[in-house]
């Protein structure tokens, strides 16, 4: 293993937070990049050497080389010695997690940035207001998405797979949050993940506060 993993984010991006997030967690010796997506990094040379796909996150160790949130993750808690539970090698647990981040971008990601996307990030692009019945129907479809997270994955305990917090965990909140950029409370009645949301941030407090303080000023002064 090199020295140190350099690690290529973007602050406001749900995936590069959960992975710097669990570099924090796992105590892994890391120098973060921050890429600059307003000046185009994310298309020049040197990004598209990293990753042709010009996304984020991405994590260099040595001579390796390796794109795409879920299994960068993965590549981390392997790499690293650090405690199971983030991604057990009880066969039946690590199932659960890896059940969670197959749903993960069809289901929670898609509710979630549907709202942000609707309520605040398309405004921006299109310099335009987005027709309220788009807004309605992204919220909408959010709050189902939210409905099937609660029901199946938070039934077996505190957190996705049961007792213990895992990757699976960290990928969820972090889109949970971006989606507070509707501005709406869609906390309100859901006891249950409000709870799941408050536990979440104790087991990785103080660094879930440090990594996610930017996304955090960015939604309160757009959503005043």
């Amino acid at each position: 293993m090199a020295t140190e993993f350099e690690y290529y984010h973007v602050p406001l991006s749900q995936p590069s937070r959960t992975g710097l997030l669990l570099l924090k967690l796992v105590n892994a010796p890391h120098k973060v990049k921050l890429v600059d997506l307003d000046n185009g990094e994310q298309m020049k040379p040197a990004f598209l050497a990293l990753n042709p796909f010009h996304q984020v996150p991405v994590i260099k160790n040595g001579d390796f080389v390796l794109t795409e949130s879920v299994a960068i993750a993965k590549y981390i808690v392997r790499k690293v010695q650090c405690d199971d539970h983030w991604y057990p090698a009880d066969i039946e647990k690590r199932a659960r997690v890896d059940e969670y981040l197959a749903y993960h971008h069809t289901g929670i990601r898609r509710g979630c940035r549907g709202v942000a996307m609707n309520f605040y990030m398309l405004q921006v692009f299109r310099e335009e207001p987005v027709p309220q019945e788009e807004k309605e129907a992204a919220y909408a479809e959010f709050l189902e998405v939210l409905d099937g997270f609660e029901n199946y994955f938070l039934k077996r305990g505190p957190f996705i797979i049961g007792d213990k917090i895992s990757i699976a965990d960290l990928f969820a909140i972090s889109e949970i949050t971006q989606a507070r950029l509707g501005g709406r409370d869609f906390l309100s009645g859901r006891p249950k993940l409000q709870e799941w949301i408050e536990r979440v941030k104790k087991e990785t407090s103080p660094h879930f506060e440090d990594v996610f303080k930017t996304i955090h000023d960015f939604i309160t002064t757009r959503t005043k």
